[in-house]
């Protein structure tokens, strides 16, 4: 009767703690990161010292929670990857969709001061035209001002996302720690049944960290998880956390580098991170956006410099000399704060058709200095002063070996683009020099525009005479003196003929004694000789030799365009493998309601049955009673 009684109480107390765990599943059915949890029994044995007994009831083994840690292993990394390329093309479009919007490119701002320059040509001496020209000039500087800023809000954007996502990060692996700590005492008590649910919080936390980061997992054996990063940098270990933030970078200020560790000990480890929204944040910084603005920044440099250069080789309508059109700064350099030299770095754009987009990193290694181009990693050596892909070096002070700078030409300096020119009837549309062929001629044929080759030569305006003593030959003769200057030099069909820095074509059919003069220009009017080569510069190869301005601005649209697609891509295809790994798991620690409601129901019925058994074991006790009484 006693074995009866302690059966029953065995099972009535295993079935209520059953039933226990099924309601605690269906409360927590939408309870995010639950994993549900299931009571595990086992049979209590008989007593061995006697013969034919029954078993001794039922009892717990343990309150099981139902987890694949593979599964879950594999959510955290696909989320990782998920969130580092979904960040990337959610930036990434937003700067394509600008670039290629009519209100953001830069190509519309350029083809109209093109286009109004081919006006100014129809007719150089209307006011009216050239007014035209100077407000397409300020509205072209204008929208390149206006895209860098663009650019230099989204590069703000990305620091500060950065900066709160680092915030996140310290944030969770505290919580980590913390729940390690209480997991620990916990297991140390050897209640283990009792961290069920901070086991699911902490894989909560982990899943959230994985977010922002990339990270590796290992459980000790008393059961603290310890948390990696960048492939070695601990996190968390078992209760203690490392604090992580978000700085101005020390080399390049308008950047920021991810420390890890205590107040005096910070290691930066921004190269090692990958994966989360800081991976793709940092991704989009180096591969897009940094790229995009030193490709702006040379395009504005290119078409300033090479706008600036050809004005200079025309005369305005007072007989004047072109003046600048537009101006930019001069390239930024700056000095690491960790200097302990006293080294200044200087520089000045030389050539811009030499210019690379990208910014470099310079070394002092006590003698020379040692320059790397961020963009293809290309080096070059020397003592100061250097010349580096179009720009001029110097140093000022004394700096020190280990001692490094940044030179950026390209990052920033469309934000600085202005035009200067002010006044219609400064704009240098005629040429130095007008040419002209003698009325007299016997054939039609006729010269060119004279176009400047050599703003140097010191004969350029010397006023000569080009005359043919044959359809295949010619001599240049002083128009002044009558000396000749050049005599029986050979001539074929569409031959330029370059001479005192200029050069000349004729056109048409040319018969012995025909006669063409290049003299100076004495007038700004009636002469579109530069005009005309202003408004050639739009089809010129002035981008690296090969593209002109257009090609160039097309080339950076198209390529932020495929990094575009390509990163929705990857992102499309990780989502899809982070919703199957998340299926997987759920698929082990979900809660079932209809599942959990027929345990309830089997449980149910199980803890009213050994009701029965301990009623019946009383009816019994008191059936003896009844018979001794």
């Amino acid at each position: 009767m006693n074995d009866l009684l302690n059966t029953g109480k065995s099972a009535l107390f295993a079935f209520q703690r059953a039933l226990a765990t099924t309601s605690h599943n269906i409360a927590n059915v939408n309870t995010e990161g639950y994993s549900r949890q299931r009571v595990d029994m086992e049979a209590v044995p008989a007593n061995t010292g006697l013969q034919n007994q029954p078993g001794g009831g039922v009892q717990i083994v343990s309150i099981e929670r139902l987890q694949d840690q593979f599964a879950t292993a594999r959510v955290n990394s696909s989320t990782s990857a998920f969130e580092e390329q979904n960040t990337y093309h959610a930036m990434a479009s937003r700067l394509d969709n600008l670039m290629a919007s009519e209100s953001g490119s830069v190509a519309p701002a350029m083809n109209d001061f093109f286009n109004a320059l081919q006006d100014a040509n129809a007719d150089p001496s209307s006011v009216a035209t050239r007014e035209v020209v100077l407000d397409r000039a300020e509205q072209l500087a204008q929208r390149f001002q206006s895209l860098q800023g663009q650019f230099d809000d989204t590069r703000s954007e990305v620091s500060e996302r950065i900066q709160a996502a680092t915030e996140s990060v310290s944030d969770l692996a505290r919580s980590i720690a913390d729940v390690n700590k209480r997991i620990t005492s916990i297991s140390d008590s050897r209640n283990t049944e009792a961290a069920n649910d901070l086991l699911d919080q902490r894989d909560q936390l982990v899943k959230e960290l994985s977010a922002y980061i990339d990270i590796d997992t290992n459980l000790q054996e008393n059961g603290a998880l310890n948390v990696f990063m960048g492939k070695g940098i601990s996190l968390v270990i078992d209760n203690v956390a490392q604090e992580v933030k978000a700085v101005p970078d020390d080399t390049y200020p308008d950047r920021m580098q991810i420390q890890v560790g205590s107040e005096g000990s910070e290691q930066n480890v921004s190269a090692r991170l990958q994966g989360g929204e800081i991976g793709g944040l940092s991704e989009f910084a180096n591969q897009t956006l940094q790229p995009a603005m030193a490709e702006l920044g040379r395009l504005a440099l290119s078409i300033s410099d090479a706008v600036n250069q050809q004005h200079a080789l025309g005369i305005d309508i007072n007989g004047e000399a072109g003046e600048p059109i537009f101006e930019l700064a001069a390239p930024q350099t700056y000095a690491s704060s960790r200097n302990t030299g006293s080294g200044v770095l200087s520089a000045e754009i030389s050539d811009t058709s030499a210019l690379e987009a990208s910014d470099y990193l310079l070394r002092f290694d006590g003698a020379n200095f040692t320059a790397t181009r961020n963009s293809d990693g290309k080096a070059v050596s020397g003592p100061m002063p250097l010349e580096l892909d179009g720009v001029s070096l110097s140093l000022s002070g004394s700096p020190d070996v280990g001692d490094t700078f940044v030179l950026s030409a390209t990052g920033r300096v469309a934000a600085t683009m202005n035009t200067v020119l002010n006044n219609a009837e400064d704009i240098a549309l005629s040429g130095q020099l007008s040419t002209r062929s003698d009325i007299s001629n016997l054939g039609d044929s006729r010269i060119s525009s004279a176009r400047v080759v050599d703003t140097g030569n010191s004969s350029l305006t010397d006023s000569v005479d080009i005359v043919f003593t044959s359809n295949s030959s010619y001599d240049i003769i002083d128009s002044g003196s009558g000396a000749t200057l050049a005599s029986a030099t050979d001539y074929s069909e569409g031959d330029a003929i370059e001479f005192n820095g200029w050069q000349v074509s004729i056109s048409g059919d040319i018969q012995e004694g025909d006669s063409h003069r290049v003299e100076a220009n004495l007038s700004g009017i009636g002469n579109n000789s530069n005009g005309m080569a202003l408004a050639e510069l739009q089809n010129s190869l002035s981008i690296g030799g090969n593209q002109t301005f257009n090609e160039a601005y097309g080339s950076m649209v198209s390529r932020i365009g495929a990094q575009t697609n390509s990163a929705e891509t990857r992102a499309t295809a990780l989502e899809s493998l982070r919703d199957n790994a998340i299926e997987r798991q759920q698929a082990t620690q979900s809660v079932s309601l209809d599942e959990e409601a027929i345990n309830l129901t089997r449980f149910q019925q199980a803890y009213q049955a050994s009701a029965q058994i301990i009623s019946a074991a009383d009816d019994m006790f008191q059936t003896i009673l009844g018979a001794v009484r």
